[in-house]
C-alpha cells in the first residue's frame, strides 16, 4: 500500500514511537479541525515520498506537517503544483512563472551556548539581543547551506527557474515566537535599528554584519553574499506553518460542532510609519476582522543578487523584503500577524456531548456538513446574528441551528424542514432566549417534537425563508419577506 492510499492518523508503528504531537492532534477531541483539515489537504497532496506517513507521525512531525502547510498554500492559491520529481518538493506555475521550491526546518541541535527559550520571559534583554543576533541566525544558517549544497539549480527541472528556500524553525519551544528579523540580518548582513529626526520622526539605520557568533560556533554573515547564492532567488519563511494553523483553516472551514469557543491573539505590522512596536490584536473565530488564508504571515525574502528573480508580488498575501538603495525594506499586507497564539475553551453541552447522545434522535453535526445542505438563509442573517452550533436528524429530514443575536447578545434557534423541491427552508424558531444551553435544550425539543408528525415534506410555501431577525418579529411566527 502506498502512502497516497492511507489515512494520515492510521498509525503504522507501534505506540510508543508516536510523536507525542501527533497523538494529541489524533486523538483530541480539541483536534478535530486540524484533523480534518489535514486529511482533506493531504488526500490531494500529489506523490508524497515513501515514508511521509512514518514521518508525520514520529520523529518527522514538525517538518512534514510543515511541507503539508506549503503544498496547501500553494495548491489552494491558483498555483499549478508538480511533484513529479523526487527534487525538489514543488515546482509551480502561475502567470507564466515557473518556480522551484525546496522546503526545509531548523530541528533541535545541541548548539553549544543556546539560550534556553523555554520560558522567553525570564530572559533578560542582554540574553534576548544574543538570541536574536546570534544564535537564531546561526540556528538558520546550518540547513540553509545543507540545500545550498545540494545544488538543486543543476538538476534539468531547476534549470533557468527561480530557486527558493522555504524555512520555518522548530529547534526549540518558543521558537515559533520569533517573526523573520533575525533570519532577516543573516541573509542580508544588515541590523537595523531605530533613530529619530529632529522633527521627531522614525529612521530606521543600518550597520554592516560580518558575522554571527556564539561560544565556539562563527558562521559568516550575509547570507546571499556568499558562493554559489546567486542561484537562490528568495527565502520564504513563515512561523505558522503548524497544527494551529491546520485548526484555524479548519475551524474556518466548518471542521467543527460548535462545542469550542476559539480565540486568536499576537501582534502584527504596525502601518503607522513612526512606529517601533507592533499592534496587538485579539479576535474570536467565529467572528474575525477578516478571513485568513493560507498565506497569511509569508514572509518572501528576496536574494538581491539573484540569477533570475522571483518576481515581486508572484507569492500570494506574503510581506515581502527586499534591498533597495542599500537599505532593507519590506511590503506588508494590511494585516500581517508576526506571532500568534490561538486558545480554545471547551463548551459544555450536556446530553448531546454525552454517552447518552447516541440514543437521541438528534445529532450534533459539522458547521460545513450543515451547509452542504445548502439551506435557504436570508441576506440578514451574518449581519444580525452569528451561527454557533448545528444539529439533524440522523435521517437528515429536518435541521437545526443555534445563533448568538448580535444586537442584543441572547440566543436564537431555527428548525428547517425541506420542502417539494428539497430545499431546507424555516419551519419553527424561537429568538430573545437567555442563555445557550436553555436555547439548545428549547431547539432539540422542538426538532423531537417536529420528528414525531412523521413528515418528510414539512415546507409547502416555496417563498418561505430560513428566518429573520427582525426585532418586530420576535417569535418568529411568519419569515416570509
Amino acid at each position: 500500500m502506498t502512502d497516497r492510499k492511507r489515512d494520515l492518523f492510521e498509525p503504522v508503528v507501534d505506540a510508543e514511537k508516536l510523536n507525542p504531537a501527533f497523538v494529541h492532534m489524533r486523538t483530541s477531541p480539541a483536534s478535530e479541525p486540524a484533523r480534518l483539515m489535514a486529511k482533506e489537504v493531504y488526500q490531494e497532496f500529489p506523490n508524497p515520498d515513501g515514508n511521509f506517513v512514518e514521518q508525520f507521525q514520529t520523529t518527522g512531525y514538525d517538518s512534514r506537517i510543515f511541507e503539508l502547510y506549503l503544498y496547501a498554500y500553494l495548491s489552494r492559491s491558483q498555483y499549478r503544483v508538480n511533484r513529479d520529481c523526487e527534487q525538489p518538493d514543488f515546482i509551480v506555475a502561475k502567470e507564466g512563472v515557473t518556480v522551484a521550491i525546496e522546503a526545509t526546518t531548523v530541528n533541535p541541535t545541541q548548539l553549544e551556548n543556546g539560550i534556553n527559550s523555554h520560558h522567553l520571559g525570564e530572559l533578560t534583554q542582554e540574553e534576548l539581543q544574543e538570541k536574536l543576533n546570534n544564535e537564531l541566525p546561526i540556528r538558520f544558517g546550518g540547513p540553509l547551506f545543507s540545500k545550498l549544497s545540494k545544488r538543486y539549480w543543476e538538476l534539468e527541472q531547476c534549470r533557468a527557474i527561480p530557486l527558493v528556500f522555504a524555512i520555518e524553525a522548530f529547534h526549540e519551544e518558543g521558537s515559533l515566537y520569533f517573526s523573520d528579523s533575525s533570519l532577516a540580518q543573516y541573509l542580508y548582513g544588515l541590523k537595523q535599528f531605530p533613530d529619530w529626526m529632529e522633527d521627531g520622526h522614525l529612521v530606521v539605520r543600518s550597520e554592516r554584519l560580518q558575522k554571527h557568533k556564539l561560544g565556539v560556533k562563527l558562521i559568516p554573515s550575509n547570507f546571499f553574499e556568499q558562493p554559489d547564492t546567486e542561484y537562490v532567488s528568495a527565502v520564504i519563511f513563515s512561523n505558522s506553518g503548524t497544527y494551529a494553523k491546520f485548526l484555524r483553516m479548519g475551524y474556518q472551514a466548518g471542521y467543527h460542532h460548535g462545542n469550542f469557543q476559539m480565540i486568536r491573539s499576537g501582534n502584527c505590522y504596525n502601518p503607522d510609519p513612526d512606529a517601533t512596536e507592533p499592534l496587538q490584536f485579539a479576535y474570536e473565530l467565529d467572528d474575525p476582522p477578516i478571513l485568513e488564508g493560507w498565506g497569511q504571515g509569508l514572509v518572501v525574502l528576496h536574494n538581491p543578487r539573484a540569477l533570475f528573480p522571483v518576481p515581486r508580488g508572484y507569492f500570494v498575501d506574503a510581506a515581502e523584503t527586499y534591498i533597495e538603495d542599500g537599505q532593507v525594506k519590506s511590503d506588508v499586507p494590511r494585516f500581517h500577524p508576526y506571532m500568534s497564539q490561538t486558545l480554545q475553551i471547551r463548551l459544555k453541552r450536556g446530553l448531546i456531548d454525552s454517552p447518552e447522545a447516541c440514543k437521541l434522535p438528534i445529532e450534533s453535526i459539522l458547521e460545513c456538513e450543515f451547509n452542504s445542505q445548502k439551506p435557504a438563509r436570508h441576506p440578514a442573517t451574518t449581519t444580525l446574528a452569528v451561527e454557533k452550533e448545528w444539529f439533524a436528524d440522523r435521517d437528515r429530514i429536518i435541521l437545526g441551528a443555534l445563533l448568538l443575536d448580535r444586537t442584543d447578545d441572547d440566543w436564537v434557534y431555527v428548525v428547517l424542514g425541506r420542502d417539494e423541491m428539497g430545499t431546507f427552508r424555516w419551519i419553527d424558531g424561537e429568538s430573545s432566549i437567555q442563555g445557550r444551553d436553555r436555547a439548545r435544550q428549547r431547539l432539540l425539543a422542538t426538532m423531537r417534537r417536529i420528528l414525531k408528525s412523521g413528515r418528510k415534506v414539512l415546507v409547502l410555501m416555496k417563498s418561505w425563508i430560513f428566518f429573520t431577525l427582525w426585532k418586530s418579529k420576535p417569535s418568529y411566527t411568519n419569515p416570509t419577506l
